[in-house]
Protein backbone atom coordinates (compact mmCIF):
# COMPACT_ATOMS: atom_id res chain seq x y z
CA UNK A 1 0.00 0.00 0.00
CA UNK A 2 2.29 2.43 0.66
CA UNK A 3 3.93 1.81 -2.95
CA UNK A 4 0.36 2.78 -4.28
CA UNK A 5 0.60 5.92 -1.87
CA UNK A 6 3.38 7.28 -3.56
CA UNK A 7 2.12 6.55 -7.15
CA UNK A 8 -1.66 8.10 -6.28
CA UNK A 9 0.72 11.35 -4.86
CA UNK A 10 2.77 11.68 -7.95
CA UNK A 11 -0.61 11.48 -9.67
CA UNK A 12 -2.62 13.80 -7.53
CA UNK A 13 0.07 17.13 -7.45
CA UNK A 14 -0.92 20.49 -6.93
CA UNK A 15 -0.28 21.75 -10.34
CA UNK A 16 -2.65 18.82 -11.82
CA UNK A 17 -4.85 19.99 -9.38
CA UNK A 18 -4.88 23.47 -10.32
CA UNK A 19 -5.37 22.70 -13.80
CA UNK A 20 -8.15 19.98 -13.58
CA UNK A 21 -9.91 22.96 -11.63
CA UNK A 22 -9.53 25.50 -14.11
CA UNK A 23 -10.58 23.15 -17.02
CA UNK A 24 -13.96 21.80 -15.25
CA UNK A 25 -14.77 25.21 -13.93
CA UNK A 26 -14.33 26.55 -17.65
CA UNK A 27 -15.93 23.32 -19.32
CA UNK A 28 -18.95 23.72 -17.42
CA UNK A 29 -19.60 27.48 -17.81
CA UNK A 30 -19.42 27.11 -21.55
CA UNK A 31 -21.22 24.11 -21.67
CA UNK A 32 -23.08 22.25 -19.04
CA UNK A 33 -24.51 25.44 -17.16
CA UNK A 34 -26.33 26.03 -20.54
CA UNK A 35 -28.47 23.06 -19.76
CA UNK A 36 -29.54 24.49 -15.86
CA UNK A 37 -30.18 27.87 -17.40
CA UNK A 38 -32.71 26.48 -20.46
CA UNK A 39 -34.19 24.04 -18.15
CA UNK A 40 -37.78 25.39 -17.93
CA UNK A 41 -38.35 25.41 -14.64
CA UNK A 42 -40.11 27.96 -13.20
CA UNK A 43 -41.88 29.49 -16.71
CA UNK A 44 -44.54 26.40 -16.82
CA UNK A 45 -43.14 25.15 -20.44
CA UNK A 46 -43.02 21.69 -20.05
CA UNK A 47 -45.06 21.04 -17.69
CA UNK A 48 -42.60 20.76 -15.26
CA UNK A 49 -44.50 23.28 -12.46
CA UNK A 50 -47.52 21.22 -12.37
CA UNK A 51 -45.63 17.89 -12.74
CA UNK A 52 -43.94 18.99 -8.98
CA UNK A 53 -47.05 20.29 -7.68
CA UNK A 54 -48.74 16.66 -8.50
CA UNK A 55 -46.09 14.36 -7.07
CA UNK A 56 -46.07 15.94 -3.93
CA UNK A 57 -50.02 16.30 -3.83
CA UNK A 58 -50.69 12.60 -5.16
CA UNK A 59 -47.17 10.79 -5.28
CA UNK A 60 -45.13 9.23 -8.52
CA UNK A 61 -48.46 8.28 -10.25
CA UNK A 62 -51.48 10.10 -11.00
CA UNK A 63 -54.66 7.55 -10.42
CA UNK A 64 -58.18 8.16 -12.18
CA UNK A 65 -59.44 8.99 -8.73
CA UNK A 66 -56.71 11.46 -8.42
CA UNK A 67 -56.68 12.89 -11.79
CA UNK A 68 -60.57 13.92 -10.91
CA UNK A 69 -59.61 15.24 -7.87
CA UNK A 70 -56.53 17.35 -9.72
CA UNK A 71 -59.28 18.68 -12.25
CA UNK A 72 -60.60 21.16 -9.14
CA UNK A 73 -57.68 22.55 -9.12
CA UNK A 74 -58.86 24.45 -12.51
CA UNK A 75 -61.05 27.11 -9.41
CA UNK A 76 -57.62 27.77 -7.86
CA UNK A 77 -55.91 28.97 -11.19
CA UNK A 78 -59.27 30.83 -12.23
CA UNK A 79 -59.18 32.59 -8.72
CA UNK A 80 -55.85 33.60 -9.36
CA UNK A 81 -56.02 34.65 -12.78
CA UNK A 82 -59.79 36.66 -11.52
CA UNK A 83 -57.28 38.93 -9.41
CA UNK A 84 -54.86 39.48 -11.92
CA UNK A 85 -58.08 40.85 -14.40
CA UNK A 86 -59.36 43.13 -11.17
CA UNK A 87 -56.01 44.63 -10.59
CA UNK A 88 -55.15 45.51 -14.56
CA UNK A 89 -56.55 48.38 -15.69
CA UNK A 90 -56.64 47.73 -19.60
CA UNK A 91 -59.08 44.63 -19.01
CA UNK A 92 -60.98 47.09 -17.32
CA UNK A 93 -61.48 49.35 -19.60
CA UNK A 94 -62.66 46.80 -22.50
CA UNK A 95 -64.50 45.26 -19.93
CA UNK A 96 -63.12 41.79 -18.93
CA UNK A 97 -62.74 41.58 -15.54
CA UNK A 98 -62.24 37.48 -15.31
CA UNK A 99 -60.83 34.75 -16.70
CA UNK A 100 -64.60 33.44 -17.51
CA UNK A 101 -64.58 36.96 -19.12
CA UNK A 102 -61.73 36.22 -21.07
CA UNK A 103 -62.98 33.03 -22.69
CA UNK A 104 -66.28 34.88 -23.21
CA UNK A 105 -64.37 37.97 -25.34
CA UNK A 106 -62.44 35.10 -27.30
CA UNK A 107 -65.55 33.04 -28.13
CA UNK A 108 -67.35 35.70 -29.03
CA UNK A 109 -64.68 37.36 -31.47
CA UNK A 110 -63.21 34.29 -32.58
CA UNK A 111 -66.01 32.91 -33.96
CA UNK A 112 -66.94 35.97 -36.06
CA UNK A 113 -63.15 36.88 -36.64
CA UNK A 114 -63.14 37.52 -40.22
CA UNK A 115 -66.06 39.89 -39.96
CA UNK A 116 -64.42 41.99 -37.48
CA UNK A 117 -64.76 45.90 -38.36
CA UNK A 118 -60.88 47.04 -37.90
CA UNK A 119 -61.42 48.81 -34.19
CA UNK A 120 -62.56 45.60 -33.26
CA UNK A 121 -59.94 43.31 -34.95
CA UNK A 122 -57.24 45.97 -32.98
CA UNK A 123 -58.92 45.45 -29.93
CA UNK A 124 -58.62 41.65 -30.23
CA UNK A 125 -54.77 42.40 -31.25
CA UNK A 126 -54.12 44.56 -28.38
CA UNK A 127 -55.87 42.08 -25.92
CA UNK A 128 -53.12 39.07 -26.69
CA UNK A 129 -50.08 41.78 -26.82
CA UNK A 130 -51.39 42.83 -23.28
CA UNK A 131 -51.40 39.22 -22.10
CA UNK A 132 -47.74 39.32 -23.03
CA UNK A 133 -48.00 37.57 -26.49
CA UNK A 134 -46.22 38.42 -30.16
CA UNK A 135 -49.49 39.10 -32.63
CA UNK A 136 -48.29 38.31 -36.37
CA UNK A 137 -50.99 40.58 -38.38
CA UNK A 138 -51.73 41.20 -42.46
CA UNK A 139 -52.87 45.02 -41.21
CA UNK A 140 -49.80 46.18 -38.72
CA UNK A 141 -47.05 42.94 -39.38
CA UNK A 142 -44.94 41.51 -36.25
CA UNK A 143 -46.66 43.37 -33.59
CA UNK A 144 -44.67 42.70 -29.84
CA UNK A 145 -45.98 42.82 -26.79
CA UNK A 146 -43.51 44.77 -23.86
CA UNK A 147 -45.49 42.31 -21.03
CA UNK A 148 -44.49 39.37 -19.52
CA UNK A 149 -47.29 36.69 -19.77
CA UNK A 150 -48.95 36.21 -15.90
CA UNK A 151 -47.85 32.96 -14.42
CA UNK A 152 -51.45 32.40 -13.30
CA UNK A 153 -52.06 32.46 -17.69
CA UNK A 154 -49.26 30.12 -17.79
CA UNK A 155 -50.48 27.60 -15.10
CA UNK A 156 -53.51 27.49 -17.03
CA UNK A 157 -51.95 26.49 -20.05
CA UNK A 158 -50.03 24.05 -18.82
CA UNK A 159 -53.14 22.83 -16.52
CA UNK A 160 -54.76 22.32 -20.28
CA UNK A 161 -52.06 20.45 -20.99
CA UNK A 162 -51.73 17.86 -18.72
CA UNK A 163 -55.98 17.30 -18.76
CA UNK A 164 -55.55 16.85 -22.36
CA UNK A 165 -52.43 14.15 -21.76
CA UNK A 166 -53.83 12.66 -19.39
CA UNK A 167 -57.09 12.08 -21.26
CA UNK A 168 -55.64 11.02 -24.24
CA UNK A 169 -52.60 8.93 -23.03
CA UNK A 170 -54.37 7.42 -19.95
CA UNK A 171 -58.07 7.24 -20.76
CA UNK A 172 -58.58 7.35 -24.57
CA UNK A 173 -60.93 10.54 -24.62
CA UNK A 174 -59.53 12.18 -26.72
CA UNK A 175 -60.37 12.42 -30.70
CA UNK A 176 -56.88 11.21 -31.45
CA UNK A 177 -54.70 8.05 -30.65
CA UNK A 178 -52.53 8.16 -27.25
CA UNK A 179 -48.39 8.59 -28.23
CA UNK A 180 -47.44 5.04 -27.30
CA UNK A 181 -50.11 3.74 -30.10
CA UNK A 182 -49.04 6.37 -32.91
CA UNK A 183 -45.80 5.24 -32.26
CA UNK A 184 -46.22 1.60 -32.41
CA UNK A 185 -47.90 2.31 -35.65
CA UNK A 186 -45.61 4.94 -37.42
CA UNK A 187 -41.85 2.94 -36.24
CA UNK A 188 -40.34 0.23 -37.68
CA UNK A 189 -40.52 -1.73 -35.04
CA UNK A 190 -39.06 -5.49 -33.98
CA UNK A 191 -40.77 -8.08 -32.41
CA UNK A 192 -38.97 -7.05 -29.26
CA UNK A 193 -39.25 -3.79 -28.96
CA UNK A 194 -43.15 -4.19 -29.71
CA UNK A 195 -43.41 -6.60 -26.94
CA UNK A 196 -42.00 -4.08 -24.64
CA UNK A 197 -44.28 -1.83 -25.94
CA UNK A 198 -46.84 -3.38 -25.70
CA UNK A 199 -46.39 -4.10 -22.19
CA UNK A 200 -46.37 -0.73 -21.37
CA UNK A 201 -49.61 0.11 -22.77
CA UNK A 202 -51.25 -2.59 -20.84
CA UNK A 203 -49.52 -1.97 -17.79
CA UNK A 204 -50.09 1.45 -15.23
CA UNK A 205 -46.15 2.07 -16.03
CA UNK A 206 -47.71 5.32 -17.90
CA UNK A 207 -49.83 6.92 -15.07
CA UNK A 208 -46.08 8.30 -13.95
CA UNK A 209 -45.52 11.89 -13.46
CA UNK A 210 -42.38 12.85 -15.49
CA UNK A 211 -42.35 15.24 -18.06
CA UNK A 212 -40.08 14.70 -20.76
CA UNK A 213 -38.18 17.84 -20.21
CA UNK A 214 -37.18 16.45 -16.93
CA UNK A 215 -35.02 13.23 -18.64
CA UNK A 216 -33.82 15.26 -22.27
CA UNK A 217 -32.20 18.03 -19.74
CA UNK A 218 -30.75 15.82 -17.31
CA UNK A 219 -29.71 13.18 -20.41
CA UNK A 220 -27.75 16.46 -22.03
CA UNK A 221 -26.21 17.30 -18.59
CA UNK A 222 -24.76 13.46 -18.01
CA UNK A 223 -22.95 13.99 -21.76
CA UNK A 224 -21.25 16.95 -20.05
CA UNK A 225 -20.70 15.16 -17.40
CA UNK A 226 -19.45 12.22 -19.41
CA UNK A 227 -17.06 13.99 -21.49
CA UNK A 228 -15.72 16.01 -17.69
CA UNK A 229 -15.03 11.92 -16.58
CA UNK A 230 -13.21 10.64 -19.34
CA UNK A 231 -11.32 14.23 -19.91
CA UNK A 232 -10.17 14.49 -16.53
CA UNK A 233 -9.32 10.40 -15.96
CA UNK A 234 -7.05 10.68 -18.97
CA UNK A 235 -5.23 14.05 -17.89
CA UNK A 236 -4.87 12.18 -14.09
CA UNK A 237 -3.73 9.11 -15.40
CA UNK A 238 -1.95 8.79 -18.48
CA UNK A 239 1.12 10.54 -17.49
CA UNK A 240 2.09 8.49 -14.68
CA UNK A 241 3.95 5.41 -16.69
CA UNK A 242 5.45 7.23 -19.49
CA UNK A 243 6.90 10.17 -17.02
CA UNK A 244 8.94 7.29 -15.19
CA UNK A 245 10.04 6.05 -18.28
CA UNK A 246 11.18 9.18 -19.78
CA UNK A 247 13.38 10.06 -16.72
CA UNK A 248 14.65 6.22 -16.72
CA UNK A 249 13.08 5.49 -13.26
CA UNK A 250 12.18 2.31 -14.29
CA UNK A 251 15.66 0.64 -14.92
CA UNK A 252 15.89 1.61 -10.90
CA UNK A 253 13.16 -0.29 -10.01
CA UNK A 254 13.79 -3.48 -12.04
CA UNK A 255 16.82 -3.39 -9.28
CA UNK A 256 14.62 -4.58 -6.57
CA UNK A 257 12.11 -7.08 -6.42
CA UNK A 258 9.13 -4.28 -4.77
CA UNK A 259 10.68 -2.27 -7.95
CA UNK A 260 9.56 -5.38 -10.26
CA UNK A 261 6.13 -5.58 -9.32
CA UNK A 262 5.69 -1.07 -9.24
CA UNK A 263 3.54 -1.53 -13.18
CA UNK A 264 0.86 -3.15 -10.95
CA UNK A 265 0.67 -0.69 -8.21
CA UNK A 266 0.78 1.99 -10.87
CA UNK A 267 -2.11 0.39 -12.53
CA UNK A 268 -3.89 0.09 -9.25
CA UNK A 269 -3.44 3.81 -8.44
CA UNK A 270 -4.67 4.41 -11.97
CA UNK A 271 -7.90 2.50 -11.54
CA UNK A 272 -8.11 4.30 -7.69
CA UNK A 273 -7.20 7.54 -9.25
CA UNK A 274 -10.36 6.98 -12.24
CA UNK A 275 -12.83 6.42 -9.30
CA UNK A 276 -12.14 8.55 -6.69
CA UNK A 277 -12.57 11.30 -9.74
CA UNK A 278 -15.46 10.24 -11.40
CA UNK A 279 -16.87 10.02 -7.63
CA UNK A 280 -15.61 13.57 -6.69
CA UNK A 281 -17.43 15.13 -10.21
CA UNK A 282 -20.39 13.39 -10.15
CA UNK A 283 -20.76 14.52 -6.43
CA UNK A 284 -20.49 18.18 -7.24
CA UNK A 285 -21.80 18.38 -11.02
CA UNK A 286 -24.98 16.33 -10.08
CA UNK A 287 -25.41 18.22 -7.07
CA UNK A 288 -25.16 21.40 -8.73
CA UNK A 289 -27.74 20.04 -11.58
CA UNK A 290 -30.30 19.04 -8.99
CA UNK A 291 -30.09 21.88 -6.68
CA UNK A 292 -30.19 24.16 -9.17
CA UNK A 293 -33.39 22.58 -11.05
CA UNK A 294 -35.09 20.85 -8.80
CA UNK A 295 -35.27 17.53 -10.66
CA UNK A 296 -34.57 15.08 -7.38
CA UNK A 297 -38.29 16.21 -6.98
CA UNK A 298 -38.98 13.22 -9.33
CA UNK A 299 -36.86 10.96 -7.81
CA UNK A 300 -39.22 7.78 -7.43
CA UNK A 301 -41.18 8.79 -10.11
CA UNK A 302 -41.22 5.94 -13.23
CA UNK A 303 -39.19 7.32 -16.47
CA UNK A 304 -42.17 6.00 -18.56
CA UNK A 305 -44.97 8.46 -18.49
CA UNK A 306 -48.03 10.08 -19.83
CA UNK A 307 -45.79 13.36 -19.83
CA UNK A 308 -43.22 11.61 -21.63
CA UNK A 309 -44.34 12.36 -25.52
CA UNK A 310 -43.28 9.84 -27.71
CA UNK A 311 -40.62 8.12 -25.84
CA UNK A 312 -40.26 4.60 -23.87
CA UNK A 313 -37.96 3.23 -22.30
CA UNK A 314 -36.64 -0.46 -21.96
CA UNK A 315 -36.68 -0.58 -17.89
CA UNK A 316 -39.52 -0.06 -15.70
CA UNK A 317 -37.44 2.07 -12.97
CA UNK A 318 -37.59 4.80 -11.67
CA UNK A 319 -35.91 8.55 -12.43
CA UNK A 320 -33.60 8.04 -9.55
CA UNK A 321 -32.39 4.32 -10.64
CA UNK A 322 -32.11 6.05 -14.25
CA UNK A 323 -30.07 8.41 -12.66
CA UNK A 324 -27.59 5.91 -10.97
CA UNK A 325 -27.38 3.88 -14.14
CA UNK A 326 -26.27 6.82 -16.04
CA UNK A 327 -23.93 7.36 -13.40
CA UNK A 328 -22.69 3.78 -13.38
CA UNK A 329 -21.96 3.99 -17.12
CA UNK A 330 -19.42 7.18 -16.54
CA UNK A 331 -18.15 4.73 -13.68
CA UNK A 332 -17.37 1.75 -16.14
CA UNK A 333 -16.00 5.09 -19.07
CA UNK A 334 -13.54 6.24 -16.21
CA UNK A 335 -12.19 2.85 -15.53
CA UNK A 336 -11.63 1.70 -19.19
CA UNK A 337 -10.09 4.52 -19.74
CA UNK A 338 -8.06 4.48 -17.11
CA UNK A 339 -6.90 0.94 -18.39
CA UNK A 340 -6.33 2.09 -22.04
CA UNK A 341 -4.67 5.20 -20.80
CA UNK A 342 -2.14 2.45 -19.01
CA UNK A 343 -1.41 0.53 -22.23
CA UNK A 344 -0.81 4.08 -24.06
CA UNK A 345 1.37 5.16 -21.26
CA UNK A 346 3.25 2.00 -20.94
CA UNK A 347 4.73 1.96 -24.72
CA UNK A 348 5.09 5.53 -25.53
CA UNK A 349 8.59 7.17 -24.31
CA UNK A 350 8.01 10.96 -23.95
CA UNK A 351 4.73 12.56 -23.42
CA UNK A 352 4.34 14.18 -26.81
CA UNK A 353 4.28 10.43 -28.13
CA UNK A 354 1.72 10.18 -25.41
CA UNK A 355 -0.93 12.73 -26.50
CA UNK A 356 -0.68 11.61 -29.92
CA UNK A 357 -2.28 8.33 -29.04
CA UNK A 358 -4.39 9.57 -26.11
CA UNK A 359 -6.10 11.97 -28.32
CA UNK A 360 -8.02 9.31 -30.92
CA UNK A 361 -8.67 7.28 -27.62
CA UNK A 362 -10.74 10.50 -25.85
CA UNK A 363 -12.48 10.87 -29.14
CA UNK A 364 -13.42 7.40 -29.72
CA UNK A 365 -14.42 7.30 -25.72
CA UNK A 366 -16.54 10.41 -25.95
CA UNK A 367 -18.34 9.19 -29.18
CA UNK A 368 -19.23 5.70 -26.96
CA UNK A 369 -20.03 8.03 -24.18
CA UNK A 370 -22.83 10.29 -26.38
CA UNK A 371 -24.05 6.69 -28.21
CA UNK A 372 -24.75 5.39 -25.33
CA UNK A 373 -26.02 8.43 -22.98
CA UNK A 374 -27.82 10.68 -25.92
CA UNK A 375 -31.50 8.64 -25.45
CA UNK A 376 -30.05 6.55 -22.86
CA UNK A 377 -32.09 3.00 -22.30
CA UNK A 378 -35.14 4.76 -25.32
CA UNK A 379 -36.38 2.16 -27.46
CA UNK A 380 -36.00 2.75 -30.97
CA UNK A 381 -33.86 5.65 -30.53
CA UNK A 382 -30.30 6.04 -30.81
CA UNK A 383 -29.57 2.49 -31.48
CA UNK A 384 -30.53 -0.54 -29.85
CA UNK A 385 -29.81 -0.62 -25.83
CA UNK A 386 -28.25 -4.47 -25.91
CA UNK A 387 -25.76 -2.74 -28.30
CA UNK A 388 -24.62 0.06 -26.74
CA UNK A 389 -24.33 -1.91 -23.26
CA UNK A 390 -22.31 -4.67 -25.19
CA UNK A 391 -20.27 -1.77 -27.15
CA UNK A 392 -19.80 -0.89 -23.91
CA UNK A 393 -18.35 -3.68 -21.84
CA UNK A 394 -16.72 -5.08 -24.76
CA UNK A 395 -14.43 -1.60 -24.49
CA UNK A 396 -14.09 -2.23 -20.91
CA UNK A 397 -13.19 -5.98 -21.69
CA UNK A 398 -10.72 -4.99 -23.93
CA UNK A 399 -8.80 -2.23 -21.77
CA UNK A 400 -8.63 -4.78 -18.62
CA UNK A 401 -7.59 -7.66 -21.17
CA UNK A 402 -4.98 -5.74 -22.78
CA UNK A 403 -3.77 -3.77 -19.67
CA UNK A 404 -3.21 -7.30 -17.82
CA UNK A 405 -1.18 -8.75 -21.01
CA UNK A 406 1.10 -5.94 -20.43
CA UNK A 407 1.58 -6.19 -17.23
CA UNK A 408 2.41 -10.12 -18.02
CA UNK A 409 4.75 -9.34 -20.76
CA UNK A 410 6.72 -7.06 -18.47
CA UNK A 411 6.75 -9.41 -15.59
CA UNK A 412 8.27 -11.67 -18.05
CA UNK A 413 10.39 -9.59 -19.66
CA UNK A 414 12.11 -9.03 -16.04
CA UNK A 415 12.78 -12.76 -15.48
CA UNK A 416 14.41 -12.97 -18.80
Amino acid sequence: MRVVANELKKIWNVKILAILVVLCTLLFAMSMNDWIRWYPREDWIGNIELAHHLTETYGPNLSLEDFEDFLSYRDVITAELDLFFEANAFFANVGIYSYNGLSAFRQYYGAQFETLTPSQRRLWYDVALELGYIVRTEEYGDLTSENETPDAYNKMISFGNIVGLYQTNIIGEEDWPAHIDSFMATMQLSERETTRLTEIRNSSELNSILPQHTLFYSRRYARGLALLVILVTLILTAPLVTTDRASKVNWLQYSSKEGRSILKKQFAAMLISAMASTTALIIIFAGIFFAATGVHGFWGNGINSFLGGAQFYWLSITFGQYVMLMAGVMYLLGIGTAAFAFMLSRFSQGRMRLLFKVIPLFVATLNLSNWILNDFLAIAIGGDVSAQMFALAISLAMGITATIFTICKENWAELH
